[in-house]
């Protein structure tokens, strides 16, 4: 049976925040430590590179963490809630924060929210179908979702700065 189109709409959605949160960081935050907070360059591309080291260490915790809330509770809910409350502050203390370190926190931050919402979301299809063709319908918008949100990011990001 075809999954209705409402429900890969809702799964589609949450990939837009998915491309907003790719996308940003790397079109601004540079440009905020460096021009906004007068960084200097090596300083600033190390803090955009530390959440990316962490992110190796991250994923596969929260992906461990998922599977086990999955097999007791046949759901990924507290991940996917946890990083989808804390991600929007996250990413705005980022744009908020007076100095580098601060930043970098909370780039940290943001990037420790954006795991644990996004490694329990990517798990979703094999639980939404256990059919191959189904499972591709269901990543094809994802895929749509995910370049929507890139594209309005990527448009919106420099108009803002």
């Amino acid at each position: 049976m075809s999954l209705p189109r409402g429900r890969l709409l809702g799964y589609g959605i949450g990939w837009v925040g998915t491309g907003v949160f790719s996308a940003v960081p790397g079109l601004l935050l540079l440009y905020y430590l460096t021009d906004v907070l007068g960084v200097a360059a090596g300083a600033a591309g190390a803090v955009l590179v530390a959440p990316k080291i962490w992110d190796v260490v991250l994923n596969p915790v929260v992906g461990a963490a998922s599977d086990r809330e999955a097999v007791r509770t046949a759901r990924r809910f507290r991940l996917l809630l946890l990083g989808s409350l804390t991600l929007p502050v996250a990413f705005a203390a980022m744009f908020a924060a007076p100095n580098a370190p601060l930043v970098a926190v909370s780039f940290i931050l943001a990037a420790s929210a954006f795991a644990s919402f996004q490694v329990p979301y990517v798990a979703l299809p094999a639980e939404m179908s256990a059919s191959p063709a189904e499972r591709t319908r269901i990543m094809s918008w994802r895929v749509v979702c995910l370049t929507v949100g890139i594209l309005v990011a990527g448009g919106l990001a420099p108009a803002i700065a």
